[in-house]
């Protein structure tokens, strides 16, 4: 039995969890947040939207759908296929997903203890000369 615990503890700590972030676009912002909601319901996170101009000019909104999972490639097609969905009911597009690199060899991530990417302290802030 302890030798079972210490195998389980061994591969526990190896597993190592990754944020995706499944980036969502529409023209109409009721619409996007519509797939938003869905999103949600379904289980995941999701960011607050923004708003860009596409390639012709025209507004388009923006969030992504975010789960923190291994990266794993069936484990991405899986929420693929609960996503795609979504789109689909609202006309939505999607512009594929993304992560962030995390070094394994790291004794923590570069969210560090408060789960910020970036520390105040290390943002430069301009000279002015």
């Amino acid at each position: 039995m302890k030798l079972s615990l210490i195998y389980l503890t061994m591969v526990v700590t190896r597993m190592r969890f990754y944020i995706i972030e499944h980036h969502i676009a529409h023209h109409d912002f009721d619409l996007l947040e519509k797939i938003a909601v869905d999103a949600f319901k379904a289980g995941y996170e999701v960011s607050k939207a923004e708003e860009f101009e596409d390639d012709d000019g025209k507004p388009i909104f923006c969030f992504d759908i975010i789960s923190e999972v291994e990266l794993k490639a069936e484990i991405i097609d899986a929420q693929q296929k609960e996503i795609l969905p979504l789109l689909e009911k609202h006309k939505g597009i999607y512009d594929g997903w993304g992560t962030y690199f995390e070094d394994p060899n790291a004794d923590d991530d570069e969210y560090g203890d408060d789960g910020e990417f970036f520390d105040d302290e290390d943002v430069e802030e301009p000279r002015v000369h």
